[in-house]
């Protein structure tokens, strides 16, 4: 199941890089044509709707391996026992936040769906349905990894960076 997990979220982590590098290059034309020529691209609807579906589709394999940001401060110093019990929580936390992006945005997705929605007005409309679909789709996911790692965490098979310790608080990668 996790390396399943792993092979999706690397796939999505490519998808969004390369959807990035095609918004930059989107940047760049809008600004060099409003610069130079005085003409508006339309390239900001581009962005706006593109900037949270790469965070969505990034934010999975950051959660899978461990790599999402964390105040250390207090949890380096607990021993492997509570480092389980917080990840568990943190876990769960997770968990609830996303079910909660995916039931709350699940009516506007479908709707976007049906009436075929648009962003933007004039020369370039942007179809927001596919953005809202990849958010919703992306929250499931993401419920699914925290799942998998509460199920770890609840049997001290936590394997996230971090949450290996010895009975003192320290790290054993150290």
């Amino acid at each position: 199941m996790h390396r399943a997990l792993e092979r999706v979220c690397t796939t999505l982590n490519y998808i969004a890089a390369g959807w990035l590098m095609l918004i930059a290059v989107v940047i760049f034309v809008e600004v060099t044509s409003r610069g130079i020529f005085n003409t508006f691209l339309g390239g900001d609807e581009i962005v706006t709707n593109s900037v949270p579906a790469i965070v969505f589709l990034q934010v999975p394999l950051a959660i899978l391996s461990g790599t999402m940001l964390r105040t250390t401060i207090t949890f380096d110093h607990l021993n492997k026992r509570w480092r389980h019990v917080v990840n568990a929580f943190a876990y769960l936390l997770g968990m609830i936040l996303c079910i909660g992006i995916a039931v709350g945005g699940w009516t506007d997705m479908i709707k976007g769906w049906e009436i075929g929605e648009y962003q933007g007005i004039g020369a370039l409309e942007v179809p927001v349905y596919p953005i809202r679909t990849i958010i919703i789709a992306s929250a499931l996911l993401i419920t699914l990894i925290y799942f998998v790692l509460l199920l770890r965490a609840a049997v001290g098979n936590d394997t996230t960076p971090g949450a290996q310790a010895t009975e003192s608080g320290a790290t054993e990668e150290l």
